[in-house]
């Protein structure tokens, strides 16, 4: 009972004073970003002002985690906006694939009758093959964004039955029905309050970073764009304005 009071406390002090600072916007050359860069500050988490909490972060949200050193901080900030998973057994692992980050629910687990008893494991790209990016080159306020939309995912994949997680599955065998899927979970992770660290992480992967053509065309084509995930929280605003004076 007493650590459930600490873990509360904690967690609600810390959702409320998470440490933000203004960054200009990045440069680039495409005329219809520019617009839209030069209209919005980026919201950038600042590693160097949260690294000073990471063993209160640990103690409450590292619980079950097996974590990498090198990714701990962006992990556990990530995993902040998310209380449902604190005592979730959740493992990373660095492996060779084929996209930056990749997860799914155990099979052993998958199998078990009650849906919050199951386990998860992240898989980390550690491929340095051309073309590809790998979350080492990942701006942190960005590599926060990447981790959460896979923890966006275990918190959808609670919530189905074995079926429904099935089902779920099923949609990657499709490229519509994964851009549809993919594109729900970015919404879900942009309602969590990370909607900044999605824009900067979709933003570096489609213009800033190296990845190969094709690679930023399957990003573009499978996940929300930067600016739809602006248009996106303008509309919510804009519905709890015409919410309010009603």
């Amino acid at each position: 009972m007493f650590f459930c009071f600490i873990s509360i406390s904690f967690s609600q002090n810390f959702a409320q004073n998470k440490s933000f600072i203004l960054e200009n916007p990045p440069h680039n050359s495409d005329s219809e970003n520019n617009k839209l860069t030069s209209s919005f500050h980026l919201h950038c988490i600042d590693s160097s002002q949260h690294c000073t909490v990471i063993d209160s972060l640990e103690f409450i949200y590292g619980q079950n985690k097996q974590i990498p050193e090198k990714y701990k901080l962006a992990i556990l900030i990530a995993l902040s906006y998310y209380p449902e998973l604190i005592e979730t057994p959740i493992t990373f692992k660095e492996s060779f694939i084929k996209t930056t980050l990749n997860a799914r629910p155990t099979i052993s687990s998958l199998c078990l009758k009650n849906k919050s008893k199951r386990s998860y494991v992240v898989r980390i790209n550690n491929s340095q093959k051309e073309g590809m990016i790998t979350i080492d080159e990942v701006p942190f306020n960005a590599s926060i964004g990447i981790f959460a939309h896979e923890f966006s995912h275990f918190v959808d994949y609670q919530n189905r039955n074995f079926r429904g997680v099935l089902k779920r599955l099923w949609a990657y065998t499709s490229k519509k029905r994964k851009a549809i899927y993919e594109k729900e979970i970015d919404s879900m992770t942009v309602a969590r309050g990370l909607k900044w660290q999605m824009y900067d992480w979709s933003y570096y992967a489609i213009f800033q970073s190296k990845a190969s053509d094709s690679y930023k065309l399957f990003k573009k084509n499978t996940y929300l764009k930067p600016k739809e995930i602006i248009e996106q929280t303008q509309e919510k605003i804009q519905q709890k304005q015409i919410q309010i004076e009603k």
